[in-house]
């Protein structure tokens, strides 16, 4: 029997699962779409881009908006050229709602295995999921570590991770130092100094190579490219 468009298959072939709904996984799913391949992306919260959505205020994108955009969809010229945290969140509700993406929230999962030539997923509520591939695009963002520095137990003041912070009006009027000169170390280190804080200090490990971000309106990733 030959199978038409109009006609579901007789045993439709299981879906490929995608883990995760941040710019990863909702942009594998895109393009498994696209070749005509149902992706189902798994998102544990209630929304796409969760990672996104408990950044810091202040955060922008470190990379020109018409390098930063998912494939199938550009970032709309009014965010800017650096786009602002708040805007990549509804960059990505775009993205999904464009591409039609079939994604289910509140569901994490567990655990992986391996049946015959399917795979099972256990998530949550005791589910068992049956796809033919899972991606895994659960990013590294969304877990904080925090080093197990000697002392730590005995220090008396505020120790937090960059996860945790929004905005500089809780450290108002406080010595802080911001350990780490990355970009979101760096970032957080000046909202804090602009922001009221009493004394800002960056403690570095290793020498960073600090770059301009433009020059005379030449963005330094252009060049890097």
């Amino acid at each position: 029997m030959v199978t038409t468009p109009h006609e579901p298959p007789a045993h439709p072939a299981p879906p490929v699962y995608v883990i995760g709904g941040g710019p990863g996984g909702l942009a594998v799913a895109a393009a498994l779409r696209g070749r005509g391949v149902r992706a189902v992306v798994l998102e544990k919260s209630d929304a796409v881009g969760a990672s996104w959505r408990t950044h810091y205020d202040r955060l922008r994108l470190h990379t020109t908006r018409r390098l930063s955009g998912l494939p199938g969809l550009k970032i709309p010229r009014s965010f800017g050229r650096w786009v602002a945290r708040a805007d990549v969140v509804r960059y990505l509700e775009k993205y999904a709602e464009k591409h039609e993406l079939e994604v289910v929230t509140g569901v994490e999962v567990f655990g992986v295995e391996r049946s015959g030539a399917e795979w099972v997923l256990h998530a949550t509520g005791g589910r068992r999921l049956v796809g033919g591939a899972v991606v895994v695009a659960t990013g590294f963002n969304h877990t904080p570590s925090l080093p197990e520095w000697p002392g730590l137990d005995a220090y008396e003041g505020e120790v937090s991770h960059a996860r945790a912070y929004r905005d500089p009006e809780p450290y108002a009027g406080k010595d802080v130092l911001v350990v780490g000169a990355g970009n979101t170390g760096a970032e957080i280190a000046a909202d804090l100094a602009g922001g009221g804080a009493k004394r800002v200090r960056l403690a570095v490990r290793t020498v960073p190579h600090i770059v301009r971000r433009t020059t005379c309106g030449w963005p330094a990733q252009r060049t890097g490219i």
